[in-house]
């Protein structure tokens, strides 16, 4: 059986168990932000030559998702390469931020906001962690009836501080803070209208009420409610701006520019709120018994 319970406002039959729908999620994310990060590091002729290396990372790390995806339980030596990949992920995404904030430092060497406004993304790399750590944390289980005892195959059993549905609700407000922060800087570019101030003042309010479930003791009827009716108003959000930016690339040229989807509008960028509305969704589910 595989129906599952969001706050008592929605059921879903999910295709396959959460696990692996969660590890084919991050799979599928890793391979989106790879292909983003080729086209944008084309730009630049993929010089300095360690821009290929998260190019070189994520088809490694997406197939490590989708095999375990593939099998209701990971052979010991499958879990581990997976956790190897997932934590080299981390770690190129802390990596690639400190080469970008490197790279948008002016010529006196401390950072300007047009710098930041106009040079390389600066938050962009730690996408890769943080799909890198939901992908991670999707293949432990947690020790029924106690929260924070995560198996982890071919390790054993680790005692966290917070149970694990808490780890990705931190996970899921994280990646809204960092979307409405970058929000701020990608709109910064040609200045701040209605409909840009949204992405940003839903992000802010996305990354409030995430967090702040992911720390209360106990969660009413009204956290829920609210929790989830802002992980759908995120989806619509994310679709709604992936048309205004569409919209944008396209505005007075009547044809597709690559180098106006990753500079002047990047397109996927707004999908971002829709992504993480539906992981937020999926996190906070829970199996029917």
């Amino acid at each position: 059986m595989n129906d599952v319970n969001i706050f008592h406002l929605a059921n879903i039959r999910l295709p396959i168990e959460k696990n692996r729908l969660l590890m084919l999620f991050v799979g599928v994310n890793l391979l989106f932000t790879g292909i983003d990060v080729v086209l944008a590091h084309s730009i630049n002729s993929y010089i300095p030559v360690y821009e290929w290396i998260p190019i070189i990372y994520f088809p490694l790390g997406s197939i490590s998702c989708f095999l375990i995806a593939l099998k209701t339980k990971p052979q010991k030596w499958q879990a581990l390469v997976h956790i190897a990949l997932m934590i080299t992920g981390v770690l190129i995404g802390v990596i690639g931020t400190a080469f970008h904030a490197n790279a948008v430092l002016n010529p006196a060497g401390y950072l300007t906001w047009s710098w930041v406004v106009f040079g390389s993304p600066i938050l962009a790399p730690l996408a890769f962690s943080g799909i890198s750590l939901l992908g991670l944390y999707a293949v432990t289980e947690e020790v029924e009836n106690q929260p924070g005892l995560l198996n982890v195959p071919g390790l054993g059993t680790f005692k966290a501080p917070i149970s694990r549905d808490r780890h990705f609700l931190w996970l899921v407000g994280l990646g809204f803070g960092a979307s409405a922060i970058t929000s701020i800087i990608d709109h910064a570019q040609y200045g701040y209208s209605f409909y840009k101030l949204i992405a940003i003042v839903f992000g802010v309010f996305a990354t409030s009420v995430v967090l702040y479930l992911s720390v209360a003791k106990e969660w009413t009827k009204g956290d829920g409610l609210v929790y989830f009716w802002t992980m759908i108003a995120a989806i619509i959000t994310g679709v709604l701006g992936f048309g205004f930016h569409l919209s944008a690339d396209l505005a007075g040229t009547g044809a597709i520019s690559l180098e106006r989807i990753l500079a002047f509008a990047p397109v996927l960028a707004p999908l971002l709120f829709a992504d993480l509305g539906m992981l937020g969704l999926l996190v906070v589910a829970q199996q029917k018994k």
